[in-house]
């Protein structure tokens, strides 16, 4: 009987911060939600993306909902953190400012240089036009000089060849507008989760990325490919991911399927493999549109706690997905 009484206690003591709404793991990463359930060793907790099991041990701290409100002036010191980003792009745009000060000074001093170059040139005509005159019996002379003048146009018509042609992909135009992300080169959108941003040294993820998203540690990311149609969907699939093997250690295929995403037919697998020294949950989709085939890519640490919503997240995104113009034939 006193067994069973301290049994319940403990469950008591763990069960009681079931109204905490924020959980902050060992690891750095925080989790928004209401503890539910605990079973075993790991607490159940109801997130905005499903339920994830976390283990009683990999917690830090539990914050419960009251005291937030009551340390949200603490709190306030914290907001620093996003204007910490912007200083970062502020020096970049300074410098930009002061090497087009100095081109706009040089061509202040031209005009300075002009009245100069005006007066010199006043004494050397009064000196020439008065041996002109006398040789006029030679303008025999120039005749031969307007002969070949005509002869010189031919050379300019030859430089106009077609090197400007030859032209890369075109500049990535997109945006983020609130919790949307907008490709306006290609047309199209997706869910942006909170706190996501743009990413674009991470597009080396994938072989012809057109986007790149992800969470500021980047333990969670988003990739767009793009390519013209070379062969079937399956196809196409299956060399994508014979790319992707190559850059993956210990490739291992989970499952594949077949689904429809935008209207458009895709093929989903799943996988896991090691890059940059982490075992990665990958879930990749190649998507057939008219003459185009997309290829998304969402990643995620396969050894964190956040597994399962991370992967929730990334299936969200991937669902979202809409193309704002028909597509290419």
């Amino acid at each position: 009987m006193v067994r069973r009484l301290l049994l319940a206690a403990g469950v008591l003591t763990l069960v009681a911060p079931a109204r905490a709404d924020e959980i902050r793991l060992k690891d750095g990463s925080k989790i928004v939600g209401t503890i539910v359930d605990f079973e075993s060793d790991s607490f159940k907790v109801q997130t905005a993306y499903g339920f994830a099991m976390v283990r009683k041990d990999s917690i830090a701290q539990i914050i419960p909902d009251a005291p937030a409100k009551a340390a949200e002036p603490a709190k306030a010191p914290a907001a620093p953190s996003a204007p910490s980003i912007k200083p970062a792009t502020a020096p970049a745009s300074a410098p930009s400012v002061k090497p087009d000060l100095q081109p706009a000074v040089s061509r202040n001093a031209a005009p300075s240089a002009s009245p100069a170059a005006a007066a010199t040139p006043v004494q050397p005509p009064a000196a020439t036009v008065l041996p002109m005159p006398a040789p006029n019996p030679k303008p025999a002379s120039p005749a031969p000089v307007a002969a070949i003048a005509p002869a010189a146009p031919p050379a300019p018509a030859s430089p106009p060849a077609t090197p400007p042609e030859p032209m890369g992909p075109p500049p990535i135009r997109e945006s983020v507008t609130g919790n949307l992300y907008t490709n306006e080169t290609y047309s199209f959108q997706f869910y942006r989760p909170p706190g996501w941003e743009v990413l674009p040294e991470a597009r080396k993820a994938l072989p012809n990325a057109i986007t790149a998203m992800g969470t500021s540690d980047q333990t969670t990311l988003f990739v767009v490919g793009r390519e013209p149609v070379k062969d079937s969907l399956e196809a196409q699939a299956g060399s994508a991911e014979r790319a992707l093997q190559k850059v993956y250690e210990n490739y291992r295929h989970v499952s594949s399927t077949k689904r429809t995403v935008a209207g458009a037919p895709a093929v989903e697998w799943r996988f896991r493999g090691i890059a940059d020294g982490h075992d990665w949950s990958v879930t990749a989709l190649t998507i057939a549109r008219g003459a185009d085939v997309f290829t998304l890519l969402g990643m995620t640490y396969a050894d964190s706690d956040l597994i399962q919503i991370r992967e929730n997240v990334i299936a969200r995104m991937i669902s979202s997905l809409q193309f704002k113009q028909p597509p290419q034939q």
